[in-house]
Formats: structure tokens, C-alpha cells, sequence
């Protein structure tokens, strides 16, 4: 478990969802958000889909409903 906490999208990568051509959706809240991202992509990730298959890995965006959202706790929040 302490493995994917570490793996949970740091407030930089989340500012990074700014640069997306689609909006993230619930995803830009979610704490089970993963971010991987280069100089020129910026993918959004689910981890959930790591442990339950109804979860797909890179969902569609952007998400407007999803059964395992989680808001992230509000100091963590990223800035608007």
C-alpha cells in the first residue's frame, strides 16, 4: 500500500491537467487519480483499475460520472 500512495498524482502533475485538450473531469479531484506525463503528453490515469476490473486504466475524458470517485481531501486540492 505504501507503494501507491507514492504513486498518487502530486499537486504539480495535477496542474499539468491544465494542459490537456479535453478536461479531466472528476478525475482533476479524484485521490485515486495517476498522472503520467512527458514534455509533450499528459495521460490520466485511474487506480482503481489496478485492483477492480470495472475501472478502466485510461478513461475517457471527460469522466462526468464515476462510481469510485473519491474527492482528494480539501487542503490538498490543487490551486484554480
Amino acid at each position: 500500500m505504501a507503494d501507491d500512495q507514492e504513486r498518487r498524482a502530486s499537486a504539480e502533475e495535477r496542474r499539468r491537467l491544465a494542459s490537456l485538450a479535453v478536461p479531466a473531469g472528476l478525475c482533476a479531484t479524484c485521490e485515486h487519480l495517476r498522472v503520467l506525463a512527458s514534455r509533450r503528453s499528459v495521460f490520466v490515469r485511474c487506480g482503481l483499475a489496478d485492483t477492480d476490473p470495472r475501472f478502466p486504466r485510461y478513461p475517457a475524458l471527460p469522466v462526468t460520472a464515476c462510481v469510485g470517485y473519491l474527492p482528494i481531501p480539501e487542503g490538498n486540492s490543487p490551486p484554480p
